[in-house]
């Protein structure tokens, strides 16, 4: 994260490297230029070995250079901050995925569908909407068998106070079944239709600013999907955790996405082909339909 002194840090590096290649070439070609030292082939590999750790240097100071100006620690409670935050492209779903309560009006119970037509168990719920579980493999030399989990939380008032107290309980619960039940990986993806938009992106910045890590082998990503305004908040920083790890993350990120836009596309397919029907109340946040009067 950006700290008061990054710019600093980042020139005086790059003045370092700059200063240690020149000197190594200076060096080089000295060496070509005098026959006896040319003679040394040991000399060679000196050079090589050089090189090859000056390469990995300025590698290091590449990742390191992305990681400071990309990263950033959001404030919820800072109006410029958030804004910023709000600013991010990456973040959002295409225009036409805004107000997909409306769109999308079977949402949670279409996500305990997806998950469990892939061959995932639902677990315990409270105080969540579901709680999604799957082996990942066989268990080894009498061992628990591991498995993946996946958190569903519907709020219909959602803000970063209620996102970092759900990301503790998660964190709990993963911590209390850890011995029965150990699970490496763990998603939590938040669920909200709420039209305040500067809530939600308070509510983002507590997932965008979540390190992922909870232990050496064990983490927990969350999601927030924004009805309202079509957007996909995700952790920026996920460099506590393993490539493996991340990778798989990244692959259930985009199933979500690709599942929202597969909904939507089949809903307005269906719009189109139906004619227009009374207005109904949609069924976003209740669970039992509600029955409306005719007039006999």
């Amino acid at each position: 994260m950006r700290g008061k002194s990054w710019i600093h840090d980042i020139v005086s590096h790059f003045i370092i490297l700059l200063l240690l290649g020149a000197g190594l070439f200076f060096l080089y070609k000295k060496v070509g230029e005098t026959p006896v030292l040319v003679a040394m082939s040991w000399l060679k590999t000196v050079f090589i070995v050089a090189f090859v750790l000056y390469g990995l240097m300025v590698f290091v100071f590449s990742r390191q250079l992305f990681t400071s100006v990309k990263l950033e620690r959001f404030r919820p409670g800072n109006q410029e901050s958030l804004d910023r935050l709000d600013r991010m492209r990456r973040f959002r779903l295409p225009s036409r995925f805004t107000k997909l309560q409306d769109k999308w009006p079977e949402a949670r119970a279409d996500l305990r569908r997806y998950f469990i037509d892939r061959k995932w168990v639902r677990a315990s719920e409270s105080p969540f909407d579901s709680v999604m579980t799957r082996n990942r493999m066989m268990a080894l030399f009498r061992r628990p068998i591991p498995i993946d989990r996946v958190f569903l939380f519907y709020h219909p008032m959602l803000n970063v106070i209620i996102v970092d107290q759900t990301l503790k309980t998660c964190e709990r619960m993963i911590k209390d079944n850890s011995e029965e039940h150990p699970a490496p990986r763990n998603v939590i993806i938040f669920l909200t239709d709420m039209s305040q938009r500067d809530e939600i992106t308070s509510a983002g910045a507590g997932v965008v600013n979540y390190l992922c890590a909870l232990d050496r082998r064990t983490n927990l990503y969350p999601l927030l999907l924004d009805f309202d305004a079509g957007r996909l908040f995700y952790p920026l920083d996920t460099t506590l955790i393993s490539v493996r790890h991340r990778l798989y993350y990244w692959r259930m990120r985009e199933q979500i996405r690709r599942r929202i836009m597969k909904q939507v596309a089949r809903s307005n397919d269906s719009d189109n082909m139906q004619p227009p029907l009374p207005p109904k109340v949609h069924q976003f946040r209740h669970n039992e339909d509600e029955k409306s009067n005719t007039d006999s």
